[in-house]
């Protein structure tokens, strides 16, 4: 290696000048395609191939009548790598995000951490039980009423479950694990509960463990230029527009509030905007009613009021017990 480097050495000397410019150019333009390249695949982002390996797998448990859902078979018929795409998708990463894109459409398809359907479906100790093909529709939705309605805040939202979950006689146990394994899922039943308070992106149906919600343009989308109705900015340098942000982002805090719900963490790509233009929280698992956020602090013991901050949420600590308090010191106006 020694006597490589010392002839090299000796050979760039008897150089010209003008030969080693061209030569130190031409070394400059190899490595900068090197970084334009290794750049273009950052911002393809993660490959297809995952994805495929995602879909193929739901696709093949619809198939053998495993799983439900509203979406099975929209989804099903076309799984080429060319419709899915991966934001999330490495190893022991919790959540999977898959864009979905058909012509003009655009969809997310996702989900929590998989559990498996034969983990599931041995909870049911009975489940020839659950196969009568002479069970009706209302006597399945009266069984998944008992078993389910504790996740949702009203028989409005838990009947909207039960089309997305797309019961009929003849999937009982395909639905009933279907509906757990959504269930598992906080982001789900948090986005099913306030559907109509514009607070979260739009659900449009669910296949297995997996659920569908409407395209949201993230934190890009809150700088840039979004077309669509209720959109008016242009720049993010003009001052108006810096404005037009700052209102929307109070509005949506304010329905927030209004609904007693928490947002516990504040940042930039947590929000996304919605056809209406109005912004909405996209990672909806970090929502809380001040109850439950109240219960989960109560647990815990401190020593200061740092001690019983969940994120941007922050509590207080009870001085004489020296626990959290189920009380909470700020609030959406004021989560930082």
């Amino acid at each position: 290696m020694s006597i490589t480097i010392s002839y090299c050495r000796r050979y760039w000397k008897q150089l010209s000048t003008g030969t080693k410019l061209i030569a130190l150019c031409l070394i400059c333009i190899w490595v900068l395609s090197k970084a334009f390249i290794v750049m273009c695949k950052w911002s393809e982002g993660p490959s297809y191939q995952p994805c495929v390996e995602y879909i193929d797998h739901m696709c093949a448990e619809f198939s053998r009548h495993r799983i439900s859902g509203n979406l099975c078979t929209e989804l099903c018929h076309n799984t080429s790598a060319e419709r899915f795409h991966c934001e999330h998708n490495s190893p022991g990463e919790k959540k999977v995000i898959v864009y979905i894109k058909d012509e003009d459409t655009k969809l997310v398809l996702k989900s929590g951490a998989y559990t498996s359907w034969d983990s599931v479906a041995k909870n049911y100790t009975s489940i020839k039980t659950l196969r009568p093909l002479v069970l009706s529709k209302d006597s399945l939705v009266e069984k998944l009423y008992s078993k389910f309605r504790q996740y949702f805040l009203n028989n409005e939202t838990f009947g909207r479950f039960v089309s997305h979950l797309d019961v009929n006689s003849h999937n009982v146990l395909s639905a009933a694990v279907s509906g757990e394994l959504l269930l598992q899922q906080d982001e789900y039943i948090t986005s099913m509960n306030y559907q109509s308070k514009e607070v979260v992106p739009g659900l449009r149906g669910v296949c297995g463990n997996f659920y569908v919600s409407d395209y949201t343009p993230t934190d890009g989308a809150l700088l840039t230029n979004r077309p669509g109705a209720g959109w008016p900015w242009r720049s993010v340098g003009e001052w108006k527009n810096r404005r037009t942000v700052a209102i929307r982002l109070l509005e949506l805090a304010e329905r927030l509030d209004n609904n007693d719900l928490l947002l516990c963490d504040v940042k930039g790509d947590n929000f996304g905007v919605l056809e209406d233009g109005k912004i909405a929280v996209l990672d909806s698992d970090t929502l809380f009613t001040r109850t439950v956020l109240g219960d989960v602090l109560k647990e815990d013991t401190c020593s200061s009021d740092s001690d019983c901050s969940f994120w941007d949420c922050h509590g207080t600590c009870d001085q004489k017990s020296w626990k959290c308090s189920t009380s909470l010191a700020n609030t959406n106006f004021q989560a930082n």
